[in-house]
């Protein structure tokens, strides 16, 4: 009967304790975090810049997304960051170059037929609603 008492007084320890909580990749803060650089944050809003984080919808290749914002007007190529798992892609934008809506329409037209992407947030110049993203 010990055993028995010690493995549920055990069991009712690990419930109020809890594990680690881990990130689901639903949420629009864990897409932020999965490709968010303090440095290169804080360099760019220094500097004027937009920080741009978008939603990845239909792409199993994020390196391309990475490839394609790299390209793009007025994106530095060195600040982009994609992330697998949750699909997401985030990047430096000049936005006396383009805006964040015309550079992520530019990633998207770059990208595979049928790829989406979803401005999730934009830092530094005035705030943008987050749109929502599409259907999965």
């Amino acid at each position: 009967m010990k055993a028995a008492a010690r493995a549920a007084l055990g069991g009712a320890l690990a419930l109020l304790l809890g594990a680690p909580a881990q990130a689901c990749g639903v949420c629009i803060e864990d897409k932020v975090a999965a490709t968010y650089d303090y440095r290169s944050v804080q360099d760019a809003l220094a500097r004027g810049r937009l920080v741009v984080y978008c939603d990845v919808v239909g792409l199993r290749d994020v390196q391309r997304a990475r490839v394609a914002a790299a390209r793009v007007r007025g994106v530095e190529a060195r600040s982009v960051r994609v992330s697998a798992e949750p699909a997401a892609v985030s990047f430096v934008l000049d936005p006396k170059q383009q805006s964040a809506q015309a550079a992520v329409l530019a990633v998207q037209a770059a990208l595979p037929a049928g790829t989406r992407l979803a401005i999730l947030r934009v830092e530094g110049g005035s705030p943008v609603v987050p749109t929502r993203p599409p259907p999965r």
